[in-house]
């Protein structure tokens, strides 16, 4: 049977499965023989089950499961011990030998975010699936991405733009193509100016320290420089985006007792006081890839983070900087 390894960025990774299921000719398929499945909730013999069912009517049975390599990617992490009854512990290694034996009517897609090159579950997989790997591009690719993505939706944009609003969101594509969306309504049939940027993606830079403080706990350096950066341009304080990353490893170690207790999404937005489903979905996705030793580490480095200011060693922008570079380091 097909069977697809997309992952990457999540937006090039939707649009990659979409181009998949045109290359089958599988784009109108009854809402009855398409399932969606997360990979928190997945149960293996249910999967099976799933994949093995011949579609009704149509040619084929499209079966998306969205985050399962990044869920067993805790499983290899060496820094925690494992939670017996966690589902990283159901022999999804053994999915390479079910694959061959579904139906042909099957097409079986796992997506993912940015994966471990040494993902156990991955390498699995690609013995036995198409791997496609869609990373978000950087420098010179990302203005080229956000010019031809301003074209297909009718609109013009310049060099400056695209330049503050890749400073403004970094390389969120997701979030670069819902302000293109605005700004393309906005503007009219005119070019997209810089000034347009300033003056309707003004609510990103909000947003735009969540992905700072996303950055930073990740290791990604790059990202959290020009990111923290763009947040001192606008006012932001070395101290608070520190502060900032002290409550998102808070929510982490909380939301990571809350998954291994088997809570969902919903009740632990409810407990954490998140109304934004997509702000809960990014914290478990989060969550989903650190051990409890690893959010250990990572405070232990926040916490030497505080000692180094408090003791007058660095001061706050100096201990911001070292704290990235440390977190980078160790990823």
């Amino acid at each position: 049977m097909p069977s697809f390894v997309i992952h990457g960025d999540k937006l090039l990774v939707d649009h990659a499965l979409t181009q998949r299921l045109a290359d089958h000719d599988a784009t109108d398929i009854l809402e009855s023989n398409i399932h969606n499945l997360t990979a928190s909730q997945l149960d293996f013999g249910e999967l099976l089950h799933i994949c093995s069912s011949i579609p009704f009517i149509d040619h084929y049975r499209i079966v998306i499961i969205d985050g399962l390599c990044t869920l067993l990617e805790t499983k290899t992490n060496n820094r925690g011990p494992q939670n017996k009854k966690s589902k990283t512990n159901v022999p999804w290694a053994t999915l390479s030998e079910h694959i061959p034996l579904m139906p042909s009517s099957t097409l079986l897609f796992f997506k993912d975010g940015i994966l471990n090159k040494n993902n156990s579950l991955l390498r699995v997989l690609t013995k036995v699936s198409e791997t496609q790997h869609v990373p978000a591009p950087n420098g010179v690719d990302l203005s080229r991405w956000i010019k031809k993505s301003a074209e297909e939706k009718g609109a013009a944009i310049s060099p400056s733009a695209i330049k503050y609003l890749s400073n403004l969101l970094g390389n969120n594509l997701e979030s670069i193509d819902h302000e293109l969306e605005k700004l393309s309504l906005y503007t009219d049939g005119e070019t997209i100016q810089e000034p347009d940027v300033q003056e309707l993606v003004s609510q990103a830079q909000e947003a735009n320290i969540f992905r700072a403080v996303d950055a930073i706990i990740e290791g990604r350096a790059q990202t959290s420089f020009s990111l923290i950066h763009n947040l001192k341009i606008n006012g932001r304080s070395a101290s608070y985006i520190i502060a900032m990353v002290t409550r998102q490893l808070r929510q982490l170690t909380l939301v990571h007792s809350l998954l291994e207790t088997g809570e969902n999404q919903a009740k632990i937005g409810a407990l954490l006081g998140i109304s934004s489903t997509y702000a809960i979905q990014k914290t478990v996705e989060q969550a989903i890839k650190y051990s409890s030793e690893d959010i250990k580490w990572k405070y232990e480095q926040l916490l030497q983070c505080d000692l180094n200011i408090k003791l007058g060693r660095l001061n706050t922008d100096q201990a911001l900087e070292t704290l990235v570079f440390t977190l980078s380091a160790a990823s």
